[in-house]
């Protein structure tokens, strides 16, 4: 297809020219669960229909089982943190940790960007322990702010154990489960995680990190942030949502007033609590450059502001585009959508059309090769051009944002299915 027409030695020398990239504030260990529901029996739940009828986080076994069927029957990614200790117990009790791997958005997005020969990738890690800083690739040029300055994590971990675990518990599409006595499908391969991370629930900037970052702002021109899905409405020390945000708001506008050229992308998630969700959409928004979501998210910001979020799960392109335009105020003037088979990427005036594209179409060979061979390798690039796409370019104008559908490389059989929303979103960003 033209569109990737020599798109791959323009992404390493665009990589290559790249200044500081900055990441925070959700690196955590991943506990990789592969589904057996042969192992389940038969299942006496309801089957949630709707996102709405889902828990709006993981308070008791019911409510872990609730979300993997959702997840299962739909062959849709959904994540719910885990409130109870009693839960988190019976988890790790039933299943163990899995397989430990790097987790976390802003891990999967350093583990995304650092095969490429971007200068400096600086990743918010806290706590920084001996257990997740050995999970990190040995990349030179990925870096922690540690005691003594910049270093890899492994020369700055400070104490060991671990206080935060997400399981990703991975299913394949073709596999079936009994539910009520009857047989379901997964439609497609997908994960559903549940996340234990009471540790980092107020999405805190500490130092030394936030010294260095206000301290050398100059030197960094793309900022993404992400972690909202694991903050909580009320702390039990009475602190609010709101209070937090406001926090985070006033280290994101500090990094603005030293360097107003730095762009600053919100990675959505799944942010299932209602309360920090809508502080997410009415604080944040506006004050970012950039959005990335995929269309469970995107389907909960639409019920938010009022629309049928089915419209969005189906993937109905024009309900998708009017949603984004909807959203689109202020400073943001960027959304990528990503879903299976396709990226859509609005634009306000001000962007390199062109490159937009290149970084799309380069995010996009990014996401096939990791989903294939599950981590990074460039020699295999050039094997995904000939995997073929399942939608139509297209391009367009409406209200004053520009518009492009972008099919992406689908591998039938992916080996992982984590992570590649954070490979898309964070190359698509810091490339375009």
């Amino acid at each position: 297809m033209k569109i990737y027409d020599g798109v791959i030695d323009w992404g390493i020398k665009r990589a290559r020219d790249s200044k500081m990239i900055a990441l925070g504030f959700h690196s955590v260990i991943d506990g990789l669960v592969k589904v057996d529901p042969q192992k389940f029996g038969n299942l006496d739940l309801a089957i949630p229909r709707e996102l709405s009828a889902l828990p709006d986080s993981i308070k008791c076994i019911d409510d872990f089982w609730k979300g993997l069927i959702f997840s299962f029957v739909n062959g849709s990614a959904l994540q719910l943190m885990i409130d109870s200790k009693e839960v988190y117990e019976w988890i790790m009790k039933t299943f163990g940790t899995g397989t430990l791997r790097l987790g976390g958005t802003s891990a999967n997005m350093a583990k995304g960007l650092v095969p490429f020969p971007f200068e400096k990738i600086l990743v918010y890690v806290y706590p920084l322990e001996k257990e997740i800083a050995n999970l990190f690739p040995n990349s030179k040029n990925l870096f922690v702010v540690g005691k003594h300055g910049l270093d890899h994590p492994i020369n700055a971990y400070d104490g060991e154990g671990i206080e935060a675990i997400h399981w990703i518990f991975e299913f394949s599409q073709g596999q079936s489960m009994t539910i009520k006595g009857k047989i379901y499908t997964c439609p497609r391969s997908n994960r559903f995680i549940a996340s234990w991370n009471p540790v980092n629930s107020k999405l805190e900037v500490r130092d030394p990190f936030k010294s260095y970052v206000i301290e050398h702002a100059q030197d960094i021109s793309h900022f993404l942030v992400s972690g909202f899905h694991i903050m909580q409405e009320i702390y039990p020390d009475g602190e609010t949502v709101d209070d937090r945000i406001d926090k985070l708001l006033e280290f994101v506008m500090a990094l603005r007033e030293k360097n107003s050229r730095m762009k600053f992308h919100l990675e959505f998630a799944s942010i299932r609590r209602d309360g920090v969700r809508k502080a997410v959409e009415e604080k944040l928004f506006s004050r970012f450059d950039s959005l990335g979501l995929n269309e469970v998210e995107l389907s909960w910001v639409a019920r938010d502001i009022g629309y049928d979020e089915k419209d969005i799960l189906n993937l109905d392109v024009e309900r998708i585009s009017q949603i984004i335009s909807k959203i689109m105020r202020g400073n943001l003037s960027r959304v990528h959508f990503h879903a299976l088979g396709f990226y859509l990427l609005a634009l306000k005036e001000g962007y390199n059309l062109e490159s937009q594209k290149k970084a799309l179409a380069f995010a996009s060979l990014a996401a096939a090769q990791r989903a294939m061979d599950g981590e990074i390798n460039l020699e295999r690039f050039k094997y995904m051009l000939d995997i073929p796409e399942k939608y139509d370019y297209k391009e367009w104008e409406e209200d004053g944002i520009h518009f492009i559908l972008f099919p992406t490389k689908v591998v039938p059989s992916p080996k992982i299915t984590v992570g590649l929303g954070d490979t898309i979103s964070s190359l698509g960003f810091v490339l375009g």
